[in-house]
């Protein structure tokens, strides 16, 4: 699957992948069988998951602000559940805000943007950087919507898109839309 607040890249995607009988990825090779485009759309209430874990990581100048103290000098931390909950949601909110701001060049504050999380698990992935194996540290979610207002409305269902929070490029925030 493929998501992007970009239909002008979602449509070559489309194209280009109807034409082709296998994808190669790295070091895997995929048969394509279809292509077909959907279209989840945020409802004022809704339900969303995480398919894959959400990044979050706290900058080193947040650490007194949260009441942090890294085991070392780490220019940042992924959050984790032993760490505190508004770290995860601030960190969430503001990259969510950010980058609805730089793709539509708007000027939107960041603000409370959810109303209720369901925590599922912790994981850790490992990541392949500058040919080093690296631990990532994500979180699994369900978040609860009963009255989204039309701009908060905008920006999550540009989140379902875009994804939330950090390394969406590497597959990291990509969100699903209960039915």
């Amino acid at each position: 699957m493929i998501s992007s607040p970009d239909e002008g890249l979602l449509d070559v995607f489309r194209d280009r992948l109807a034409k082709v009988e296998r994808v190669n990825v790295g070091d895997m090779s995929f048969a394509v069988k279809g292509v077909s485009v959907l279209k989840p759309r945020v409802t004022r209430s809704c339900i969303l998951i995480t398919a894959t874990p959400i990044i979050a990581r706290i900058p080193s100048e947040n650490y007194e602000r949260y009441g942090i103290k890294p085991p070392k000098d780490y220019a940042y931390l992924h959050w984790r559940k032993n760490y505190p909950f508004n770290a995860f949601v601030k960190q969430l909110e503001d990259n969510l805000t950010k980058k609805y701001n730089e793709f539509y060049g708007a000027s939107v504050e960041p603000m409370p943007l959810f109303e209720q999380f369901i925590f599922q698990k912790q994981v850790c992935n490992h990541v392949i950087t500058n040919g080093m194996e690296v631990k990532v540290f994500g979180s699994l979610w369900r978040f609860i919507f009963n009255y989204l207002s039309e701009e908060r409305h905008k920006i999550i269902g540009f989140g379902l898109d875009a994804g939330f929070s950090e390394l969406n490029s590497l597959g990291f925030g990509f969100i699903n839309l209960v039915k």
